[in-house]
């Protein structure tokens, strides 16, 4: 787990593991060791869930830090450009990942001879059905990203292990569209 997880539901998003960090997180000054992973939550309860399994119990009418959707915004922004999120067992494309689809087959537009692959994080002794899950959202992605306009010819794959993304969990959620402008 990363050292700030933050939990999303239904649009709104909670601080559920690393409230030491909160001032400066809250603050954007968080130093560049500090990892923060955002979790998509299918359900209300796995947003609590999560907050007990990385905080510890808590009293039962306490809730955790509901974060400003500007400071989630700012959070999104600060990390991988083109970085797409699915919930647990989901290969269902968000609002967000269909805006990212949206901003890469318009870079693909400007940048006719560049190229893109769409990057998977795996762990090489993971279960099967992740690694399997992770290959349908790559499919989903590199069809939407078809779909928007761009080549399948200049859509390639591409795996690396969750080991080399500090705090990143084990069983990845994320795919990442890595563009490369072409070369001189």
């Amino acid at each position: 787990m990363a050292d700030v997880t933050l939990a999303e539901f239904n649009g709104s998003v909670w601080l559920v593991g690393g409230e030491q960090y909160i001032d400066d997180l809250l603050a954007n000054m968080l130093p560049a060791e500090i990892s923060i992973e955002l979790l998509l939550c299918e359900h209300k309860s796995e947003v609590h869930d999560l907050w007990v399994k990385l905080s510890g119990e808590q009293d039962l009418t306490a809730q955790p830090w509901l974060i400003h959707p500007g400071i989630v915004a700012r959070i999104r922004r600060s990390g991988p450009e083109n970085a797409l999120h699915f919930a647990e067992w989901s290969a269902a494309l968000d609002d967000n990942a269909r805006d990212t689809i949206a901003t890469v087959a318009e870079w693909a537009r400007l940048n006719p001879t560049g190229s893109l692959d769409i990057v998977e994080f795996l762990d090489a002794h993971g279960p099967q059905s992740i690694a399997d899950l992770s290959r349908l959202r790559a499919q989903l992605v590199s069809e939407a990203l078809v779909a928007a306009g761009v080549p399948a010819e200049r859509i390639g794959r591409a795996t690396r292990p969750v080991s080399d993304v500090a705090g990143m969990a084990q069983e990845s959620r994320r795919i990442d569209i890595a563009t490369k402008p072409a070369e001189a």
